[in-house]
C-alpha cells in the first residue's frame, strides 16, 4: 500500500508581509499627494482669475446702467452693492477666495470712471506677467515685478 501524504499550503501572510505591503502603498501615496499639491494650488490660481474676470462683467453691467463704477471700500462692500436686488443688474452672488481663511483675499479699487481688481496668487507662473503692475493703483497693490504673485486687471 502506497502511503499518500497531503501537504497542505496556506495561502495566509505573515505580518512582515503585510508590513511591507503597507509600507510601500503609503510611500507611494505620498509620493502622489505630494505631486498633487502644485496642481491644487495652480487649480485655486486659476478660479481666482475667473473669479476676478466674472466680476468684471457685473461692474460693466453696473456702469451700462449708471454711468459709474461702485464706491467700495472693500471686496464685501462691492459684493453688497452689486448683488442688491434694488440695483437691478440681475447679479446674485460675487465669488469669495476659494482660501478666504487662510489670508487671501480679492481687492477692489476705483476712481468711479474706471477700476482694478487684484488678487495674490499662490504660484507663479510666467504666463500671468502681462498682468497690470503698480504700487497704489486706486488703493489696490498690483505689485511691482514682473515675476510677483500678484494679479491684476482693470479694463
Amino acid at each position: 500500500m502506497i502511503n499518500i501524504s497531503r501537504k497542505r499550503f496556506s495561502y495566509g501572510f505573515t505580518l512582515i508581509e503585510m508590513l511591507i505591503v503597507v509600507t510601500i502603498i503609503a510611500l507611494l501615496s505620498s509620493i502622489i499627494l505630494v505631486g498633487l499639491g502644485s496642481s491644487r494650488a495652480k487649480a485655486r490660481d486659476a478660479r481666482r482669475i475667473a473669479d476676478l474676470h466674472n466680476t468684471m462683467v457685473a461692474l460693466e453691467l453696473y456702469y451700462s446702467k449708471y454711468q459709474f463704477y461702485p464706491r467700495a471700500s472693500n471686496w464685501e462692500e462691492l459684493s453688497d452693492i452689486l448683488t442688491d436686488p434694488y440695483i437691478g443688474i440681475g447679479v446674485s452672488k460675487i465669488p469669495r477666495d476659494p482660501l478666504s481663511n487662510s489670508g487671501y483675499s480679492y481687492e477692489y479699487g476705483t476712481s468711479g470712471q474706471d477700476y482694478v481688481l487684484g488678487s495674490v496668487l499662490e504660484t507663479k507662473d510666467p504666463a500671468l506677467d502681462d498682468d497690470i503692475d503698480g504700487n497704489n493703483i486706486y488703493g489696490v497693490n498690483c505689485g511691482t515685478e514682473i515675476e510677483d504673485t500678484i494679479y491684476c486687471v482693470k479694463p
